[in-house]
């Protein structure tokens, strides 16, 4: 590590010198008294084997290293103020950037309603968003390359190791079949996975697929998988044409509504949960403390109207 022969004590007591020329007055200025004034310019001159005043009748004038230091201190304690003035403003939440990684259901309903929220309540905050799936969001809080990632987890997943992350729940989803209009099973209210053992498969993303299949073979059946897309409306839309049956999440359903699809809720209930995950350093800094509190509230409020909306129905 590099030694500094000179502070910033002393690079503020140089420009008050050239500024006022006299040590009594440089005292005053700065609020020390004149001995402490003249013990730092020894120091100073000491450290530096060199003189960086003269003393004389008119006062104190700075030596030619004086007016060296004098013209580099400008630029050191005004870039000092400016970088202090930064912090301020990011501790302030008058500025900052955060990073969100974020799967395509949550990123349109969730991730969307968040930083709505924090652009009102902290404009200065600014956002960039990431679509990806959990393995690959992960990877990217792990490498430093965003700040949140959100994700989600079936209860067949292995749990995430609790030292590498900081985890916050914000919703259990519930698993629903979406069947056509003209599937068998469209007036009931209820389905259990094996009465639709003999209906071709939409799966969604590896992990979502992953998960149909390990659901279906619980029920004693293996799905006939027809198409394969990591595009949720995509996945409704081809199951609204006829073209099969999806496994899909509330957060799925409640970001995007699409004709000629009914919902159908599991005899046996099955939940995606859905976290946000940052890691313990990251939990601190203001901005993304802020919006993590912001994305619980959002999240929520989702479930609120999803309960609410039950109920009524």
């Amino acid at each position: 590590m590099t030694e500094y022969l000179i502070d910033l004590r002393q690079l503020e007591i140089i420009r008050a010198l050239d500024q006022f020329g006299s040590l009594s007055a440089v005292a005053r200025h700065l609020g020390y008294s004149q001995p402490a004034i003249s013990q730092q310019v020894q120091t100073l001159e000491a450290r530096l084997k060199t003189p960086v005043v003269i003393r004389g009748r008119r006062g104190v004038e700075l030596t030619e290293a004086g007016q060296v230091i004098l013209r580099h201190s400008t630029a050191i304690l005004d870039t000092l103020a400016l970088a202090q003035e930064e912090v301020s403003a990011v501790a302030g939440l008058r500025s900052g950037l955060v990073r969100i990684v974020a799967f395509p259901s949550a990123s349109a309903t969730i991730v969307a309603a968040t930083m709505a929220d924090m652009t009102r309540l902290h404009p200065g905050v600014s956002f960039t968003l990431t679509e990806a799936e959990p393995p690959k969001a992960l990877e990217l809080l792990e490498s430093g390359q965003c700040d949140i990632a959100v994700v989600f987890r079936y209860g067949t997943d292995e749990i995430l190791p609790s030292e590498s992350f900081e985890s916050f729940h914000l919703l259990d989803a519930e698993m629903r079949v979406a069947v056509p209009v003209s599937h068998p099973k469209a007036n009931a209210d209820f389905v259990a996975l094996d009465d639709l053992w003999d209906s071709r498969w939409i799966a969604g993303c590896p992990d979502c697929s992953g998960h149909l299949v390990t659901a279906c073979l619980q029920s004693g059946f293996t799905p006939d998988i027809a198409f394969e897309t990591d595009d949720y409306v995509t996945l409704q839309t081809l199951a609204a044409h006829g073209l099969g049956v999806a496994l899909l999440s509330d957060l799925a359903l409640a970001a995007v509504s699409v004709k000629g699809l009914l919902v159908k809720a599991l005899t046996k209930s099955d939940t995606q949960r859905v976290c946000a995950l940052t890691t313990p350093g990251l939990s601190r800094v203001p901005a993304v403390q802020q919006t993590l509190k912001i994305m619980r509230q959002a999240a929520s409020s989702l479930a609120k109207d999803r309960d609410e909306k039950a109920k009524s129905s």
